[in-house]
């Protein structure tokens, strides 16, 4: 049985595990097929662990205007899903 886990890092800060199936990797071909988008060799993975994540949250608007929203999708199939946000460099205290 193939499962997916990752993290979204959204643009706000906020970090959104998720988990699915092959319903979730049945949505991206659906959404490759829609967009003349190559599904096997040649496929964009950041796209496809994108569309995944979407679909698995459930989200109800749009991909499209979630995607606007979104930092960053790390995606994961051997179960350990980790995210390690960007560290924000630390304001100078000298003058």
């Amino acid at each position: 049985m193939i499962r997916l886990r990752g993290v979204v890092l959204y643009k706000d800060g906020r970090l959104e595990e998720w988990e699915s199936g092959t319903a979730a990797i049945a949505k991206w071909e659906r959404y490759a097929l829609r967009h003349k988008i190559p599904i096997g060799e040649g496929a964009p993975g950041v796209l496809m662990s994108m569309v995944v994540a979407h679909a698995a949250l459930g989200i109800a608007v749009g991909f499209d205007a979630w995607e606007e929203t979104v930092d960053s999708v790390e995606t994961t199939s051997d179960g350990d899903a980790s995210f390690v946000p960007p560290t924000l460099q630390a304001p100078s205290l000298e003058a």
